[in-house]
């Protein structure tokens, strides 16, 4: 097994740099850097979710290589994928992060098995390595170049308020292109405002009940606007009661409805993130 690895620092929180890891056009761009044509598949926007494929076409020793990669992780630790389709025995990249003071320190690495037996092997000293040396280094610099551009952008929380394995959400009365689709509650922090005490306010404007903030969940999610979604996990006051003062209407659902709603695009790239809350 062939493996190889590139790690690079980031002028930005983990949070935003996974979600610069899960862009489709982190994907697309880095490996056009590299000479090779792809299209990411995100069935819930721009940020890929697991079971998401990437479709890929290199050209390696002059011979065209078509392969199929599907996303096993994308969270606050990074992002990683699999082979499913291709020449390949086998081929597998994980991007990992970890935090590194004002930084964070992605590790990208990539590992596979060469095919043909010993012709396969001398084909990989002698060309793959340096394409995949090339496309690490691509892809960490269009991370960079992303995340800490996101990094500039003004905050909007989202609560994900969690009460007995249920979480609150609430349905879209207006405008009326987003009416009837579902959200978590939340809004934009105001100047001299922490993301707590907004997340906190806007529960109070939006539903009328007390919360207690718990901490960030999920990767941030760009928004348009030059906006960046960052979601608190909150435990609702005793006794409180939600309503929907100013949405058509708030339910509290469970993991397995979680998929069946209609959810706004910021929202269902989260979804993920939200079910394991609910166990």
């Amino acid at each position: 097994m062939s493996v190889l690895r590139n790690t690079g620092l980031v002028h930005a929180p983990p949070e935003v740099v996974a979600a610069a890891l899960r862009h489709t056009a982190t994907a697309e761009t880095a490996l056009a850097a590299a000479g090779v044509r792809a299209r990411a598949a995100a069935g819930t926007g721009e940020l890929l979710v697991p079971g998401d494929e990437l479709s890929w076409r290199a050209r390696i020793a002059g011979l065209p290589v078509p392969l199929t990669t599907r996303v096993l992780r994308a969270d606050t630790t990074g992002l990683s994928s699999v082979l499913v389709r291709g020449p390949l025995p086998e081929l597998a990249h994980d991007g990992h992060l970890v935090a590194a003071g004002p930084h964070t320190r992605l590790t990208d690495a990539v590992s596979w098995r060469a095919p043909f037996g010993g012709l396969g092997r001398l084909a990989d000293a002698a060309v793959v390595r340096r394409f995949v040396l090339r496309l690490l280094r691509s892809r960490v610099a269009v991370v960079r170049e992303l995340a800490e551009s996101w990094a500039r952008r003004r905050i909007v929380v989202g609560a994900a308020i969690v009460r007995d394995g249920r979480l609150l959400v609430q349905q879209r009365a207006r405008p009326a292109e987003l009416a009837g689709r579902w959200e978590l509650p939340g809004g934009r922090v105001e100047d001299g405002e922490d993301e707590q005490d907004a997340v906190v306010r806007e529960c109070v404007e939006e539903l009328g009940i007390g919360v207690r903030p718990r901490g960030r969940i999920g990767t941030d999610v760009p928004l348009g606007d030059h906006l960046l979604l960052r979601v608190h996990l909150a435990r609702p006051a005793d006794g409180a009661t939600a309503a929907a003062l100013e949405h058509r209407q708030v339910r509290w659902v469970g993991a397995a409805e979680l998929g069946e709603l209609d959810w706004l695009d910021a929202d269902r790239v989260l979804v993920h993130s939200l079910r394991p809350l609910l166990r």
